[in-house]
């Protein structure tokens, strides 16, 4: 896929500023955690600690486990084991949640629980990926679907107790072929980046889609840049974009990350942490002077 190459105009100026992340501060990786395999997804545990799901070498089946990384000291261990492809992974309050092959796991205290299994979805499921909090205490998955031109990807409300539901029209707007990435917007909107179709949509979540950025690759893991800008990962590309929420032309800040994945801010230390799948590392950026404990 060709390499999108973007001039920064005067116009993007201010959600730089918004975002406290130039371009400059992406030169150089501030630190590099070796030795996960096939790292996917970050979330921040409540206790200051990062998770990260691991597609495991091989990615046979059982191998999939979810790391327990301590930031600052670089070490880790394997927190839950035998899950098979792990991807997204999400924090509410201080039960983890864990989306991979079999459907949806609760983990708490490491113990793995499948909660929503593939067999309790609407329709085939293909390849669970992002996860994110929805209203009410509901989560959204993401479907990234097949390699087929009917895609069959979408989005799936989860609700305990209840079976999974598609999120209205997440199955038929031709930007989010191949849903990936998902981010939770004021009140029932959520962003979405399409892994096929290279696109940044929005959806006030009762059935209403818009495109809004387009030129992101294979575009994977999305989260806020301050309150005007996201940053998505191209996970072919190898790039790392700041993509303006209201549309606009994306700024490329990294380039050169071996399969960059589902990426996080971890707020209380002002750094960008980055899983390279292909790298078998997480790789992370000092955003700005972190705040005095």
């Amino acid at each position: 896929m060709p390499r999108l190459t973007v001039v920064v105009s005067l116009s993007l100026a201010p959600i730089l500023l918004n975002a406290q992340t130039p371009p400059a501060a992406f030169a150089h990786p501030f630190r590099v955690i070796d030795s996960i395999p096939s790292p996917e997804s970050v979330a921040v545990g409540p206790d200051g600690l990062w998770y990260v799901s691991s597609f495991g070498l091989s990615g046979a089946k059982g191998e999939g486990a979810v790391y327990k990384v301590h930031p600052d000291s670089g070490t880790h261990e394997v927190y839950a084991d035998g899950l098979n492809v792990p991807c997204g992974v999400l924090f509410v309050g201080a039960t983890l949640w864990v989306a991979d092959q079999d459907g949806v796991h609760r983990v708490s205290r490491g113990k793995v629980d499948l909660v929503f299994p593939a067999a309790s979805f609407p329709r085939p499921i293909h390849f669970l990926n992002d996860l994110a909090l929805g209203p009410g205490g509901t989560l959204y998955v993401s479907d990234t679907g097949d390699s087929t031109a009917a895609g069959h990807g979408a989005v799936f409300v989860l609700a305990e107790g209840k079976p999974p539901s598609v999120l209205a029209g997440s199955d038929t707007v031709g930007a989010q072929a191949g849903v990936n990435g998902l981010f939770r917007g004021a009140g029932d909107s959520v962003y979405a980046v399409g892994y096929r179709s290279g696109i940044l949509s929005v959806t006030d979540g009762h059935g209403g889609w818009r495109e809004l950025v387009r030129g992101l690759g294979s575009p994977d893991g999305i989260d806020a840049a301050g309150p005007d800008s996201f940053y998505v990962s191209d996970n072919v590309g190898g790039d790392l974009f700041l993509v303006p929420r209201l549309g606009g032309e994306p700024v490329k800040l990294v380039s050169g990350l071996m399969a960059p994945a589902d990426l996080v801010v971890d707020d209380r230390r002002a750094w960008r942490v980055v899983p390279e799948s292909d790298g078998h590392r997480l790789t992370i950026y000092r955003l700005r002077k972190a705040p005095a404990p």
